[in-house]
């Protein structure tokens, strides 16, 4: 496991990036009301993918995935028969709102697998895009899915998380 990261004095509203510091031994409660806020907002322009699950990290056999801490979310956009109105741009929009309101959020890290040539990341010890420049994510380039991943207080606390959506999204868009 890693240790979590502080905050970066240097970046306004940065806030320390917990990573995979804090397994958890089923799924939390905040992690899933996330889940089914961000569904109802996306009005089907992604599905969620998978959250948590007791397994390492995508190309690691050492390190466990924040999945198995149970504040991280898969949401797809692959369009299928089950999913006929999942796409990338609704979900990049859904995203962007995210990250712009992350603190509110709750959010700590987004991971984008899409873009070429290594995909890029969110993160809230930097408040911004990082598009990597080598492998650094597993599913890289190409990945029709974005990884988000909240802090443990959203984790654990579902009347915080409905409030955070409520504040962002006080309408739901159409």
């Amino acid at each position: 496991m890693t240790t979590q990261l502080p905050a970066n004095l240097k970046v306004i509203n940065s806030r320390a990036y917990t990573g995979n510091s804090d397994p958890a031994n089923k799924p939390r409660a905040g992690m899933d009301e996330f889940i089914r806020q961000a569904i109802r907002i996306g009005a089907g322009a992604f599905f969620n993918l998978g959250s948590w699950g007791q397994r390492n990290m995508r190309g690691s056999e050492t390190e466990i995935s924040v999945h198995a801490c149970g504040r991280a979310v898969d949401l797809g956009y692959t369009k299928d028969d089950k999913h006929p109105n999942a796409n990338r741009k609704g979900t990049t929009a859904f995203i962007e709102t995210c990250v712009a309101n992350a603190n509110i959020l709750g959010i700590e890290c987004v991971l984008d697998y899409f873009p070429q040539s290594f995909g890029r990341g969110w993160r809230c010890d930097r408040q911004g895009w990082q598009k990597y420049t080598k492998a650094t994510i597993h599913g890289a380039p190409g990945g029709l899915w974005y990884h988000v991943e909240i802090n443990p207080h959203m984790a654990d606390n579902p009347n915080a998380v409905k409030q955070a959506f409520e504040k962002v999204w006080p309408v739901i868009p159409n």
